[in-house]
């Protein structure tokens, strides 16, 4: 008796919701008569709406390629000479103008250097004039034969002598001058500063980067593009991107394609000169490079038309004078459209809840 029950129960539960996906895909809706083609005319009404057609668009087919955005000219500042780090007059953001000074260094011991290349200078000086002076004298002395020729001889030679010194001399005095204003190291390039590697009282090294700047007006995308679509891609050539966490597309142009191609993806790295005021976009941000590869067919039906039912996308087509409940598959959104993947052909007309203007 209880088993009885049990299934008596079960198929009363099993009733109900049988009913209820009936009504939920239009079972219980009246249907339109026989003979009464209103419903296929276009624009019809049908069930408080209109009728739209089931058509397709050539749209065109383009391929994305990820990147990322980086700086056309970006410059490591480092020093050429070993010291310690007096001041960074620039922190991370900031902007800075070609020639302006961005490090100090401590100059002190470029300071005696330079004195001891100028006292050196000095004396290479005197010891000239000095042989000079004796070597006149020694050819006054020549012509009134109270010196042999020899010691005239000697004399112009300590002329030559002291005159290669003091070109020496004079050579390090501007090495040293030239060190010296190596303390203080300006930018090269106008642009923003990036990254500070190092801090006041840290000692530079020639080669180890201080400040790192960038450009932000000349960003470039650089995206891995398949080779089948990079070898017909031309520098110069106008592109379209998308940029940003908003992916706003702007213009580019291909600015360079990297003659190399990777072995494991079979793609060459392009670089898009993207079209962006200062402040707009900065360099790590994600791109998508857009490349047009020809066009494609695609089913559209009108957006108004589809009918969410939990889990499910339904429309309401009308064939021969008879409202149908059909399940379908969408895809993408083109405005008002929306694309089929399943449930309608070309030429369907369907019901449309909601339209702004006819199809």
């Amino acid at each position: 008796m209880k088993s009885l029950l049990r299934l008596a129960g079960f198929l009363v539960v099993l009733g109900c919701v049988a009913l209820a996906v009936y009504y939920q895909v239009g079972g219980f809706k009246e249907k339109v008569r026989p003979g009464d083609d209103s419903g296929s005319r276009h624009g019809a009404t049908v069930a408080g709406g209109e009728t739209g057609s089931v058509r397709f668009l050539e749209l065109p087919l383009v391929e994305e390629s990820v990147g990322t955005l980086q700086s056309r000219t970006r410059v490591e500042v480092s020093p050429q000479i070993q010291a310690t780090i007096l001041e960074i007059t620039r922190n991370a953001g900031d902007r800075v103008a070609a020639g302006e000074v961005v490090v100090r260094l401590d100059p002190r011991d470029l300071d005696a250097r330079v004195g001891q290349a100028e006292q050196a200078e000095r004396a290479a000086e005197a010891n000239n004039k000095q042989a000079e002076a004796d070597y006149a004298r020694s050819r006054e002395l020549l012509a009134r034969g109270a010196v042999s020729q020899q010691e005239a001889e000697n004399a112009r030679l300590r002329v030559e002598v002291t005159s290669a010194s003091l070109g020496e001399a004079r050579r390090a005095l501007e090495q040293a001058r030239i060190a010296r204003s190596y303390a203080e190291i300006r930018a090269p390039v106008s642009g923003v500063v990036i990254e500070k590697n190092q801090n006041a009282g840290d000692v530079a090294m020639p080669g180890k980067p201080i400040l790192s700047l960038y450009d932000p007006t000349l960003l470039r995308l650089e995206a891995p593009v398949r080779e089948s679509l990079a070898v017909n891609l031309r520098r110069g050539q106008a592109v379209r991107v998308r940029l940003g966490p908003d992916q706003r597309e702007t213009s580019g142009t291909v600015d360079e394609i990297v003659p190399q191609a990777d072995a494991a993806t079979r793609s060459f790295l392009v670089k898009v000169l993207v079209s962006a005021g200062e402040g707009e976009f900065y360099a790590g941000m994600f791109g998508r490079l857009l490349l047009d590869v020809g066009t494609e067919r695609v089913l559209v039906a009108p957006a108004g038309a589809i009918e969410r039912v939990g889990q499910l996308e339904v429309v309401t087509a009308v064939t021969t004078g008879v409202l149908e409940r059909r399940f379908v598959q969408t895809g993408r959104s083109f405005g008002d459209c929306i694309e089929v993947l399943s449930g309608l052909r070309s030429g369907d007309r369907v019901a449309v809840a909601r339209v702004d203007s006819q199809s």
